[in-house]
């Protein structure tokens, strides 16, 4: 239990490390600065309102920051997301661009959630940044063993005992309504 306290420990003191900016310059150019506490690599996209990915980079080197100036005068008006992933932490901003001005939305943060498995026991820590419903889903396979509703909380951690399971390989899902987090592991 230790373990899992000391890892969600760690990954709460780096959450909020990553910053996400976007700075217009004018209608068509826009500044984009990322920042995050430690040297870490960056993998940017920027997607439609339809997810398509019409813009990716990995950093080559690790590094604390990044800016570049972005064009965006070959996008089409609309609604667009800029998508930061670095050490388990995902960052967007949205913004759309009319005939006037590039409009920046708020910073919104995801983390990854921790999982652990060891002696039968289950453990599942989540931080729910953008306070979505939630669940966690168990299967054998493709056949749904447990699902469990755990609300829109913001501090997720949950145990399960799944010392009575038969031996053989499981998967546990966490889903939010954005995203979804699987975990296997092997019951021996």
């Amino acid at each position: 239990m230790l373990v899992a306290f000391v890892a969600f420990a760690n990954t709460l003191m780096a959450t909020g490390n990553l910053r996400v900016n976007i700075l217009p310059l004018n209608a068509n150019k826009a500044v984009v600065a990322i920042s995050n506490a430690a040297a870490s690599n960056f993998e940017i996209s920027v997607e439609n309102a339809n997810g398509e990915i019409l813009y990716y980079k990995e950093t080559g080197a690790d590094s604390k920051d990044f800016r570049k100036v972005f064009d965006f005068s070959r996008l089409d008006k609309g609604a667009y997301r800029l998508i930061v992933t670095a050490e388990g932490t995902t960052t967007e901003r949205e913004f759309t661009i009319d005939n006037k001005n590039i409009a920046v939305g708020k910073e919104k943060s995801v983390m990854e959630p921790f999982f652990a498995y060891k002696d039968g026991i289950l453990k599942v820590s989540y931080l729910n940044f953008p306070e979505e419903a939630m669940s966690i889903n168990f299967y054998d396979k493709n056949d749904l063993l447990y699902k469990k509703e755990l609300g829109k909380k913001f501090n997720v951690n949950e145990g399960f005992d799944l010392s009575k399971l038969a031996k053989g390989s499981y998967d546990v899902v966490l889903s939010t309504e954005d995203n979804s987090y699987s975990f296997n592991f092997e019951v021996k």
